[in-house]
């Protein structure tokens, strides 16, 4: 009956679904010296385990939290550290632009032309010619009226045929439904 519970505990143990006192039972089975010999290639893998259990340091995970928990720490002050930096950075940056910006500003805009008429006849060659260019592309483009006129059949005879094919339909979920 022990053997059978033994090799119970050892499937479990390997499928990693033992409990820590069915681990316990096995470290101490393996340990009494009384082991089957079938078993016996175990014996190494529980014994190095009851002495890494009487070996425990208490102390030891406590340790190692706090060294963690340090370093994490440690780790956080230094990356706030860097954004406060560049947010500073980047903060003094904004202020020198913008200082250059102001100082820019302080200067009156002069007009080019003194006279009126010559500022306006300047003004109107410049709408002219941009007249002319937007003028141009347009013209590139009633090609594509063209082409529109002549895919109108093909729109119309695809309607007859998309209304063709939904009667199909129709047909096709009453024949279901029947």
């Amino acid at each position: 009956m022990e053997s059978q519970r033994i090799h119970i505990l050892l499937q479990k143990y390997f499928e990693a679904e033992s409990t820590l006192d069915e681990e316990n039972d096995l470290i101490n089975y393996f340990n009494s010296g009384e082991v089957e010999e079938e078993l016996k290639p175990f014996v190494p893998i529980f014994s190095g385990l009851k002495d890494l259990a009487v070996n425990e340091d208490e102390g030891l995970g406590e340790d190692l939290m706090n060294y963690i928990l340090e370093s994490e720490h440690k780790e956080k002050v230094r990356y706030r550290w860097m954004w406060q930096m560049v947010t500073a950075v980047a903060a003094a940056v904004i202020l020198v632009m913008l200082g250059v910006n102001f100082y820019s500003n302080q200067s009156q805009w002069e007009d080019t032309f003194t006279d009126p008429k010559q500022a306006y006849a300047e003004a109107s060659k410049t709408l002219e010619f941009v007249a002319g260019k937007y003028n141009k592309g347009l013209a590139m483009l009633k090609p594509l009226g063209k082409v529109e006129a002549a895919a109108t059949p093909f729109y119309s005879g695809m309607a007859a045929w998309n209304k063709g094919i939904g009667k199909l339909e129709n047909i096709n979920k009453n024949l279901k439904k029947q």
